[in-house]
């Protein structure tokens, strides 16, 4: 194991062999470790596959709180005053951040606005409200810290209000040449809630809250340091990163279901895939948006929208779209079933780079949201009747579809099999 402050220390400071240290399971590679005590700045890291396992902040209560009250704050003053403005040919149409889901919803999209909205108002607010009552609830011991903790950690790769405010940006370099676009004080006060968002996320660690919530149970069992949990019958809650014995169905601190591996991870991956496969083209062949122009109707698909863009000279904003709508879908598809194929075929080298790679479309992957929050951020905005508006196409639900079904089959599956001996993977887990 390493500690880093800042950066990876050498192997003769790690502590891996102190006696007294808590063990601890990488949730990426299953390898069993002793966790040293940390100091505040530092981050121990799996000495086989380099995923973090804990890290220290300073101020681990106060700083969080006030991030998230911060943004709280700031979402308020969003949804409370004009977002964007836009003015075109003597009219003008105001949009507010909660249009950016009710338009779709009068607009007979309710499924899409109700995604949109869960992704930017809805599941952002409930994180912040939840880091605040468990960090408070470390002082006041509040109830429920449990189930309210579990719900952080599921909810949490579903906040993508950073994803919107990159759709924001693309949509003002589409309009910029055509119409005049004023910024409202909701705008910058939603900026500021993006920045004290993602702040939060990043000064709080899984394994430390969860340490402060309840002490980690320890298996009473002679476990060997360096060697798999499931060579020593040991196993992971993905939830709480407690350890415990095979033979255990629940996690002892936050009652949640532990598997040694995920439950028919591979299966559940590919199914999630082959959909994701099949709904990808009719994606890219129904139209994602309909332009009304002059009393002229234009519907745009994915491809087509890439090719006005470029033809327009709009090349950043054709690349950008380009890599969230076609390329990262199909990497992120193709990258999932190659590392489905590598779980038959492991070894240590594959495992530390196909972990690493796994992470990386994990994170990418819901980057591909950005076209639809594109498309209704222009809906919202771009409503001047027959003159020109904007509307959103059934593509739009279908890609969000996509996205969708892609980012559970990364949830789906588990990269522990990338680092299991084939005798281990035919176990029956």
């Amino acid at each position: 194991m390493s500690i880093a402050n800042g950066q990876t220390l050498p192997p003769s400071l790690s502590a891996a062999s102190a006696p007294n240290d808590e063990l601890v399971l990488c949730r990426h590679c299953d390898l069993l470790q002793q966790l040293p005590s940390l100091q505040a700045g530092q981050e121990a890291h799996c000495r086989r596959c380099h995923s973090q396992l804990d890290a220290r902040q300073p101020q681990p209560i106060l700083r969080p709180v006030s991030y998230a009250a911060s943004a709280l704050f700031m979402l308020l003053m969003a949804n409370l005053f004009p977002f964007v403005s836009m003015g075109l040919a003597g009219n003008h149409s105001e949009m507010h951040f909660f249009d950016a889901s009710s338009v779709l919803f009068n607009e007979y999209h309710q499924s899409l606005a109700i995604l949109v909205w869960l992704f930017i108002q809805a599941v952002p607010a409930f994180c912040m409200v939840a880091v605040i009552y468990l960090k408070l609830g470390m002082v006041y011991r509040l109830p429920a810290r449990i189930w309210v903790a579990r719900v952080l950690f599921m909810l949490k790769p579903w906040s993508m209000v950073d994803i919107f405010l990159m759709g924001l940006l693309i949509s003002f370099v589409k309009l910029v040449a055509d119409a005049d676009i004023s910024l409202g004080p909701s705008f910058w006060a939603f900026c500021l809630f993006c920045l004290f968002h993602l702040r939060t996320f990043q000064v709080i660690d899984r394994h430390q809250l969860w340490s402060k919530i309840a002490p980690s149970p320890q298996p009473a069992v002679a476990a060997k340091v360096g060697q798999s949990g499931l060579s020593q019958q040991l196993k992971l809650c993905q939830c709480c990163t407690a350890i415990m014995r095979e033979q255990h169905t629940h996690c002892p601190r936050c009652h949640s279901r532990v598997h040694a591996r995920n439950p028919a991870s591979l299966q559940r991956t590919l199914a999630l895939l082959l959909a994701a496969c099949i709904l990808y083209i009719p994606a890219n062949l129904l139209p994602i948006m309909r332009t009304v122009s002059f009393g002229s109707v234009t519907d745009s698909t994915i491809i087509s929208g890439l090719l006005l863009m470029w033809q327009d000279g709009e090349y950043p904003v054709a690349i950008v779209i380009l890599l969230a709508s076609v390329v990262v879908p199909i990497v992120k598809i193709i990258v999932m079933f190659w590392l489905c194929y590598l779980t038959k075929y492991p070894t240590a080298r594959q495992g530390k780079m196909s972990t690493q790679i796994y992470l990386l479309v994990d994170w990418v992957g819901r980057w591909s949201m950005v076209d639809v929050l594109v498309v209704a951020i222009l809906a919202a905005l771009v409503r001047f009747g027959l003159l020109m508006s904007v509307y959103p196409g059934v593509g739009a639900l279908v890609f969000a579809a996509v996205v969708v079904i892609t980012m559970l089959a990364a949830i789906s599956f588990d990269p522990r099999l990338l680092w299991d001996q084939q005798a281990e993977t035919r176990r029956d887990v």
